[in-house]
């Protein structure tokens, strides 16, 4: 064991192995960083990969802060964007609520911002004179090119103030569209004092075609043919050097960073955006979501032409081995000695209790009683030097006794989660409670489901998510039992809280490592369910071997 002064190594109060939060977390992440390839691909422009997909915890920030460092990328902040501007804008509020599809704007607004960034960090634009030189430079890459002729065109009128803030440049263009959606719909007999989104739902059927197609006109009409052109120009004039790779980060999108009705619309279009510049060789977009964030957009913005296929090939999914996480937690645990105790190497085996013959290491028993993300197994180590402070070692105890606080945090924070989709899911839990750890479907009482929907109906009256509906139609009678009870742990699957066995010759399945969602319609009484190792102390699981 590591020693200072003579004296033996032990752990100080409000010791811990790092934060669970990344932007929390810089000094471990420097000194600690677990490099799983997805770095690599990552900084390969070649490489279509470039939405970071993960659950909370699984490293997202982290992996998008390495990359930030390692290659000075462009970091746009979503909530620096002045993006609530657009929420505040009555003019669009109403074209939207008039059902006039914005994409085209959305995707006018990324690509004008990232084309701005890109040049100001290839020709350092900061100044009024630096911008004077480059459009100087621009006129003589013209030639008799008529897409560059349009392109350099296009960004003359446009990059008028290269050198103010981002968000100065997401007004002006908001403006100008404003402007001409306005006056789309003079001769409609429209008040300007109508143009709001309650002033849209009161058109009629007849005023309602009239401003969408008027409002449609001035969207369609966007410069998307330039900026087409500018993605061309870019990759063929700009940056066409393949040893010279440019890079632009963005985090922190499932943050209210500007109002959900446009959020989604806004994630959807940058998505888009990211794939239109894979024309563009050597610069690379990339971007970090949840993966429920990316479900919820897709399935709240999905239209008639929308086809996700062509977007997978973007997504770069993270996940962690058992191999992965044991390096993680050795390389923290040594750092934190180091920070305090001197430079004697020492990992997560010389603070845990030792394993007994035929028994589960401490290492591997923290990690079933993880999701496999990083956050998780930090959180519980975490919760095992609170108990162990001013000692040399971790004992069982202290460990079992840390597993409760943990238990219940973990609960909570896939509340949080998942508070979106399903702000209950902490008093849907109370089905789980007392149970043993695996179990079929067809053995919970059938009386006992229906007191728990009739008491959750009198204290949800009001509750509209898609849980509470369903209840609602089972005290109503119009929604089965066992409907109920497929939806149910549908939900209970795609959160984590449980792994399913839809049929006997089959496996378990894990939402974190097998397929992220079961259809609610292969779920029926024959069904079996394993609840979760992380969530056993907090619901109070009695284990049953399989």
């Amino acid at each position: 064991m590591p020693k200072k002064n003579g004296d033996k190594f032990k752990f100080r109060r409000h010791a811990s192995i790092g934060a669970a939060a990344a932007e929390e977390d810089d000094r471990f992440l420097s000194e600690c960083f677990v490099d799983t390839g997805d770095r690599d691909t990552l900084i390969d422009c070649s490489d279509p990969r470039r939405i970071i997909l993960g659950r909370t915890g699984t490293g997202k920030t982290a992996l998008l802060n390495r990359l930030v460092s390692d290659q000075n990328a462009i970091v746009i902040r979503p909530e620096s964007l002045s993006l609530n501007y657009l929420t505040n804008s009555n003019i669009l509020k109403f074209f939207l609520e008039a059902g006039v599809n914005l994409d085209l704007f959305f995707k006018l607004l990324w690509r004008h911002v990232f084309t701005v960034e890109l040049l100001k960090r290839k020709y350092n634009i900061t100044t009024d004179v630096a911008k004077q030189s480059f459009l100087s430079r621009l006129g003589g890459m013209v030639g008799r090119d008529k897409k560059k002729e349009r392109a350099v065109t296009y960004l003359m009128q446009w990059g008028e103030h290269f050198w103010e803030e981002t968000e100065y440049r997401i007004k002006e263009i908001t403006n100008r569209i404003e402007e001409q959606l306005k006056s789309s719909i003079g001769a409609a007999r429209i008040s300007p004092l109508e143009l709001t989104a309650t002033g849209a739902s009161s058109l009629t059927e007849e005023e309602k075609i009239e401003v969408v197609q008027r409002g449609q006109t001035v969207i369609n009409e966007i410069q998307m043919k330039e900026l087409t052109d500018i993605l061309e120009f870019l990759n063929d004039d700009i940056f066409a050097d393949p040893k010279q790779h440019f890079y632009i980060c963005i985090d922190k999108l499932d943050e209210n960073w500007v109002d959900d009705r446009f959020r989604y619309l806004l994630i959807r279009s940058l998505v888009e955006t990211i794939r239109d510049f894979l024309r563009v060789r050597n610069v690379k977009i990339i971007i970090a979501l949840r993966t429920d964030l990316i479900e919820r957009v897709i399935r709240l913005t999905r239209d008639q032409g929308f086809q996700e296929e062509k977007y997978r090939s973007l997504y770069l999914p993270l996940r962690w081995s058992e191999t992965q996480l044991k390096e993680l937690l050795d390389k923290r645990v040594n750092y934190l000695v180091q920070l305090n105790y001197g430079r004697h190497p020492v990992g997560y085996a010389d603070v845990l209790p030792t394993k007994k013959p035929g028994q589960k290491s401490s290492v591997d028993y923290m990690i079933s009683r993880t999701l496999m993300r990083p956050r998780e197994l930090i959180e519980f180590f975490n919760s095992c030097i609170d108990q162990a402070e001013n000692r040399p070692m971790i004992t069982k105890t202290m460990m079992l006794t840390a597993e409760g606080v943990y238990s219940k945090d973990r609960l909570r924070s896939l509340q949080d989660e998942w508070i979106g989709d399903y702000p209950t899911l902490i008093e849907l839990t109370s089905i789980l409670k007392k149970r043993t750890s695996q179990f079929r479907i067809d053995e919970l009482d059938i009386n006992d489901l229906e007191e728990f929907c009739l008491g959750y109906a009198i204290n949800h009256v009001s509750a509209i998510d898609a849980m509470s509906s369903q209840i609602k139609s089972v005290t109503e009678g119009a929604l089965s039992i066992a409907s109920f009870l497929a939806g149910l742990f549908h939900v209970f699957y795609r959160t984590g809280l449980v792994g399913l066995k839809t049929d006997t010759y089959e496996a378990f399945q894990w939402s974190y490592t097998g397929p992220s969602t079961i259809a609610a319609d292969t779920i029926d009484g024959n069904t079996a369910v394993r609840i979760h190792p992380t969530f056993w102390r907090v619901l109070g699981i009695a284990e049953r071997s399989a």
